[in-house]
């Protein structure tokens, strides 16, 4: 059954006229866009009840499976997941930044992108969020990041859980991270990172004295980053960054790998 002009007025949708040249949505992607705005309204959280496929039907005068075309657009979107049994139905779902870095990384893979271009793109994105940082974190939440960095100090030699805090480190980082949108490019940039070091290797988790060194060195840049960040110094903590990026950028292409194209994180690695 499709969706009368009236039902679609009370539905909030349709209103504007459309020219001949624009695409005039399908009842299914207009219901979706319905449910996104409800849960924007209502303030949802995630596994929250949506309306049911009762309500839909009889909100929009649509037939069963034009819904359940809606549903599965929102479930493309990880937006929803169909919980089974006596208290089933569509729930809200949270996306999480490891779905974006998947298909960020997948973006990437396909294009060709090198180990030395994402570095680049780290070169000139996380120096101005360290400033960000710098500006807005509480000094509670720089302390977690020294935190973080004193458990590093602790596992030089235990080069696996080495690579776990450091990767909680960008965690962190993403967590005190007052802007939204700043704070899912750190957690974007830290899962592309992990994926990295599995296909390519990473100082960090080597063996031997030098690597060691090299974890040492890397922890030395976290605690003076830290003071930058303790001391509101925004533009220090953005030149200091800048430099210790740089350095990890010279390193991997002296090191001949540089030109490794990006792997493309999996959710749940």
């Amino acid at each position: 059954m499709a969706m009368t002009k009236h039902a679609a007025r009370s539905a909030g949708v349709g209103a504007a006229p459309l020219g001949d040249s624009l695409k005039v949505p399908k009842t299914a992607e207009l219901i979706a866009d319905w449910v996104r705005d409800y849960v924007r309204r209502n303030n949802l959280r995630h596994g929250d009840a949506l309306p049911s496929e009762p309500e839909l039907r009889a909100r929009f005068q649509a037939s069963r499976p034009t819904v359940r075309e809606a549903m599965r657009i929102l479930e493309a979107k990880h937006l929803v997941r169909i919980a089974r049994g006596a208290s089933g139905g569509a729930r809200y779902n949270v996306p999480g930044a490891a779905m974006v870095a998947e298909h960020t990384g997948v973006y990437l893979e396909a294009h060709g992108a090198s180990q030395a271009d994402f570095s680049v793109a780290r070169l000139t994105i996380e120096p101005s969020i360290m400033g960000f940082i710098a500006d807005t974190a509480a000094m509670k939440d720089i302390q977690r990041l020294a935190q973080s960095a004193a458990q590093q100090a602790t596992l030089v030699e235990d080069v696996h859980a080495f690579a776990r805090e450091h990767e909680r480190f960008y965690q962190i980082l993403a967590d005190i991270c007052a802007n939204t949108t700043l704070s899912m490019f750190v957690q974007i940039l830290g899962e592309l990172m992990r994926a990295q070091s599995e296909q390519i290797g990473n100082v960090l988790i080597y063996e031997g004295e030098e690597a060691a060194r090299g974890r040492r060195g890397h922890i030395r840049a976290k605690e003076r980053l830290i003071e930058l960040l303790r001391e509101r110094d925004r533009e220090g903590a953005e030149k200091w960054w800048r430099r210790h990026l740089r350095a990890q950028l010279d390193e991997l292409v002296a090191g001949g790998r540089g030109g490794i194209v990006i792997k493309a994180p999996r959710r749940g690695a």
